[in-house]
């Protein structure tokens, strides 16, 4: 069984979403108050009396790149606040950099707001936004994909792990299908670092955010593939490839890399027992996510639990978007979700 311990939050509840953040691990929170302590200074001011600081980002840098398989002399990784600022980086940037040649954008209503809110902000200054389907299950149609990704794409930008039901798309499916058209192919995979596999060989960029695999709040990354360029959304100093001004955020930064390895989920059975205990029983588990019924039978313990009825994202954590209702038409106010 899972030790219900480290699930308590100091008000005696229960937490049950770590789709919508994750505790510190104990060993991100070492590295972030020794880091903190030791090395306070400002990396880029500092850097030239004692070039470890720049060592420790450089280290970084590869680390995440070899994490998502990507080459770590050649690709970039910029440091930023999180995967919505990444995606922000990435979408705009590339679009102001090339919209002269190409102007139309593929992506899907069930993405993350990040990306939807950033796309609809694109097409009010002139990108052509298409919508590619979505099946029954909650995934890309793959078919229809073909057909409107043409010549004429600037780029394509779908998620790899649905952060609202857990459905996994086939990012190697995907870049082939972009691929033909020869344009770039960039994906949300914020739910997916550390549970999956993440390779830069299905992708040309991928993003994250280092509180969803137990690192600090407000520190991610933004991988880019080289032959990625993008044009600076934000102005100042040089930092990350004149990309991304301010000061670095080194504490957060080397906790991140701490955090950032291969996690393995719990047993099938250990989580059923779980939620047995708590009077929830299962309706779909294949996925990285559950899909839970509240029992008919009253259980005390149903008031001690916190958990996501859809996106924290998405007008607060009880509010249902638009993919619950479609999905399970006739009982999405009845379905709650929770991620161990």
């Amino acid at each position: 069984m899972p030790n219900l311990e480290d699930y308590l939050l100091p008000d005696g509840r229960y937490y049950f979403d770590n789709a919508a953040t994750t505790r510190m691990s104990p060993e991100a929170l070492r590295v972030y108050n020794e880091t903190a302590e030791r090395w306070f200074m400002n990396p880029m001011s500092y850097k030239d009396f004692d070039p470890e600081i720049e060592n420790l980002l450089t280290n970084a840098r590869s680390h995440v790149a070899e994490f998502v398989r990507g080459d770590p002399y050649n690709d970039k990784v910029i440091f930023t606040s999180g995967a919505t600022e990444s995606i922000n980086l990435l979408l705009k940037g590339y679009f102001f950099a090339n919209f002269q040649h190409k102007r139309k954008i593929v992506t899907s209503p069930i993405e993350h707001k990040a990306v939807l809110e950033t796309c609809k902000y694109l097409e009010s200054i002139g990108a052509e936004l298409e919508y590619v389907n979505i099946t029954s299950e909650g995934v890309v149609d793959y078919e229809h994909l073909e057909s409107v990704v043409d010549r004429e794409t600037l780029f394509v930008c779908l998620m790899h792990v649905n952060n609202e039901t857990g459905e996994v798309s086939d990012l190697e499916r995907i870049n082939d299908i972009v691929k033909a058209a020869n344009t770039k192919f960039f994906t949300d995979t914020t739910q997916s670092i550390t549970k999956l596999e993440v390779n830069a060989n299905h992708f040309d960029a991928c993003v994250g955010s280092a509180h969803k695999f137990h690192g600090p709040k407000g520190v991610g990354f933004l991988y880019l593939k080289t032959g990625v360029h993008l044009s600076s959304i934000q102005h100042g100093g040089k930092q990350e490839y004149e990309l991304r001004s301010g000061t670095h955020n080194l504490p957060c930064i080397l906790s991140m890399k701490s955090s950032l390895h291969r996690t393995s989920s719990l047993p099938i059975d250990d989580v059923n027992n779980l939620l047995k205990s708590f009077g929830l029983i299962s309706l779909k588990s294949e996925n990285l996510f559950i899909q839970l019924w509240l029992n008919n039978s009253p259980h005390s313990l149903k008031e001690n639990i916190v958990y996501g009825s859809g996106s924290a994202c998405n007008d607060g954590a009880m509010t249902l978007s638009e993919i619950y209702i479609r999905l399970f038409p006739k009982t999405a106010k009845k379905i709650i979700r929770i991620s161990l």
